[in-house]
């Protein structure tokens, strides 16, 4: 599960957002003096509740996951995912890079999924439609829950700095909140950690959630100049991917 992956996050929106806001990474603009926060603890709303019964006819095929114990295959992490429609009217899927990266912390250390390899792992991007946002969510089945646990550790080391530098491009990252209360509090299992983090480029918030054998990522990005108050929260996507996968 690649959890640090801003400097990933970073290349992707980079060229989607600035090239919506008519930008090439030079403007001049005091957009950078006016970033849009993103809150962790906002309220859920109505369009991140937990997903309908309704699925798409590849997910009614596809025989629910049990994390608990077995093999889980490739097409029921891939069913666990959000889809657009379970994000925002105005989200549409993009496309996902199956990928690793080095810690943001630690640019020469081991990508996670090299340190610590999941079982089976599957990700999607959700873009908005006018290019101004981004969410990316990952799902990453360990053979054991001490797998899983290790490889959250030592994905959240990789996120214990305050400032760094990847590919040239600085970026922040605040201290981790623990969000379990909201995201974790209808089902009762697991944890959830928040970060928020912010470039040039973007301002964003990852969620990582650990519960038995399972690593649910989400991040959600936008332009620093993105009004992303009729968005859904972070917290909310969050708390929906963490539901579906559940229910999956």
């Amino acid at each position: 599960m690649r959890i640090p992956r801003i400097a990933a996050v970073a290349t992707l929106l980079a060229l989607s957002l600035l090239t919506a806001c008519g930008g090439d990474g030079d403007d001049d603009s005091d957009s950078s003096d006016d970033k849009t926060t993103v809150t962790v603890t906002e309220t859920p709303s109505d369009a991140t509740s937990a997903p309908t019964e309704t699925t798409s006819t590849t997910e009614a095929s596809v025989t629910p996951m049990d994390p608990t114990e077995g093999d889980v295959t490739q097409e029921q992490v891939e069913a666990a995912l959000l889809t657009p429609e379970e994000v925002s009217p105005d989200f549409v899927l993009g496309s996902y890079s199956d990928e690793s990266s080095p810690p943001p912390c630690d640019p020469d250390g081991t990508p996670l999924d090299q340190a610590v390899p999941p079982s089976v792992q599957g990700g999607t991007v959700i873009e908005h439609a006018d290019g101004i946002a981004a969410l990316q969510e990952e799902i990453a089945i360990y053979a054991t829950e001490g797998e899983a646990a290790e490889a959250f550790g030592l994905a959240t080391a990789g996120l214990a700095c305050a400032e760094g530098s990847i590919d040239g491009e600085p970026f922040t990252i605040s201290g981790p909140q623990d969000v379990t209360a909201q995201v974790n509090s209808a089902s009762g299992l697991g944890t959830s950690t928040a970060w928020e983090v912010s470039t040039d480029s973007f301002n964003g918030v990852l969620v990582a959630t650990l519960a038995g054998r399972i690593i649910l990522a989400t991040q959600f990005a936008s332009a620093p100049d993105a009004d992303t108050s009729a968005f859904p929260a972070p917290i909310d996507v969050a708390t929906a991917a963490f539901a579906k996968a559940l229910a999956n």
